[in-house]
Order: structure tokens, then C-alpha cells, then sequence
């Protein structure tokens, strides 16, 4: 297991992911390519322009993350939890305040 420290902003959480999802290298999720190029930003994440398929993506597509409407961080601290201490979802959602459900779907 790796240690981890718990992101104190949402920017460093976007940034863990970024390392973590393309440590291979990036890639177009769609096609597969490699031609991508920097295209902006949403929020806190990264987007990127595939040069082959002409489609954007940013670091949360095609993740468990991306259409959470949760802050990243407080997903990070969840799925940590559940995963190093064998925490409940009934205590999840109490600790970092949402649903059951979302808890249940993102976890």
C-alpha cells in the first residue's frame, strides 16, 4: 500500500489524479492515440485536444470520478478509508456528508 496524504485542496486532488491516471503516458481515451495537446481548462482539471479524432476529454473521463458532483478530495478520503481501514458506507456518509447512494455508486 502507499502512503497517502489527504489532499487539502481540490487543485492537489486533480493533480494526484492526473499522475495517477496517465502515468503510462497520455492518451486519447477514445481512439487511443497518442497526438494530444494541452486545450484549456475545466475548473481544476486539465483538458486536452486529441489531434486524430478531434475530441476533448479532461483527467476525470472514463473514471469512477466523473460525473460526481462530490468534491475529489472528499472521494479520495472515501475510497482510502474503505479501502485501508475497511470502513462501512454507512460510516462513509456520515464522515464526509452525502448520500448512502453516492457513497454506494462512487466507492
Amino acid at each position: 500500500m502507499f502512503p497517502f496524504e489527504v489532499p487539502n485542496s481540490e487543485a492537489s486532488a486533480a493533480n494526484l489524479l492526473r499522475q495517477v491516471r496517465w502515468r503510462d503516458g497520455l492518451y486519447c481515451p477514445r481512439c487511443r492515440a497518442e497526438s494530444v495537446i494541452r486545450y484549456g481548462s475545466y475548473r481544476v482539471f486539465q483538458r486536452y485536444l486529441c489531434k486524430d479524432c478531434d475530441r476533448t476529454f479532461n483527467d476525470q473521463i472514463s473514471t469512477v470520478f466523473e460525473h460526481s458532483a462530490v468534491e475529489l478530495r472528499k472521494l479520495f478520503l472515501a475510497v482510502y478509508t474503505y479501502i485501508r481501514f475497511n470502513t462501512s458506507l454507512r460510516q462513509l456518509d456520515v464522515e464526509i456528508d452525502v448520500s448512502y447512494k453516492t457513497v454506494y455508486r462512487r466507492v
